[in-house]
């Protein structure tokens, strides 16, 4: 039986970004905390600020979802 690589850890916020349906928020920003999306827009800077306000505590993660594919390289 072929022993599966332990991955090293990433936040709940990427996990959720690679695993999540997110075709309604495609060409739009997105701040998400933990596993939630809590606010979309048009730019980074208005995403930010309504998911700073809404969670003055928190630090949320920006993305922009592309409108068709997206191609993620990680490197050392």
């Amino acid at each position: 039986m072929e022993r599966k690589k332990k991955q090293k850890h990433i936040s709940p916020e990427f996990d959720f970004f690679l695993h999540a349906r997110l075709e309604r928020y495609e060409g739009k920003y997105v701040a998400i905390l933990g596993k939630k999306i809590v606010g979309s827009g048009l730019s980074a800077k208005e995403v930010w600020e309504k998911a700073r306000k809404k969670y003055p505590e928190s630090t949320p993660t920006i993305a922009k979802i592309p409108k068709q594919e997206v191609l993620i390289l990680l490197w050392k």
